[in-house]
């Protein structure tokens, strides 16, 4: 099966395990942008199409290549304001006006990004534990950068 695009919800669809997973447009693009500029390759943003998530895929083949080759891990998927935060605890207002706290991760593989491994969270304008046998060793990708503020609660 086919990469495909759904215009409506600006999103190329992609045949993954038997089902599908979804990339933004933007996304693709803001990732390619800044993928090109740190390996100095030339990337020209182009309207979303089969061959603009073709030319990404070949983007993504040179960095591995790069990674391969020297060890080098792309910085272009950190979120700059949490970069050197790893392993700390800190407490962001997100773009978005919203409240988190969560532990700074970071993801394996030669394209990391910054995960959020949370153990507490705000419930009736309480920090309340998610899960009290939830040892932290993972999380989701860090969203709502970049931030109104960051505070390092524990290093």
């Amino acid at each position: 099966m086919k990469v495909t695009l759904n215009h409506k919800q600006k999103l190329y669809v992609i045949p993954c395990d038997g089902g599908f997973t979804t990339l933004g447009f933007n996304v693709l693009e803001q990732q390619a942008t800044a993928l090109a500029k740190e390996i100095n390759v030339e990337w020209i943003p182009d309207k979303p199409s089969v061959k603009q998530y073709e030319r990404y895929q070949t983007l993504l083949l040179v960095a591995r290549g790069k990674h391969n080759k020297t060890g080098w891990r792309s910085t272009s998927q950190l979120t700059p304001q949490l970069i050197g935060l790893e392993h700390c605890h800190v407490e962001v207002i997100d773009a978005y006006g919203e409240c988190r706290r969560f532990m700074v991760g970071k993801s394996t593989g030669f394209i990391p990004c910054h995960l959020e491994i949370r153990s507490r969270q705000k419930v009736n304008g309480k920090w309340m534990l998610i899960d009290p046998k939830d040892d932290g060793s993972g999380g989701p990708a860090v969203i709502g950068a970049p931030f109104e503020s960051v505070k390092v609660t524990k290093r």
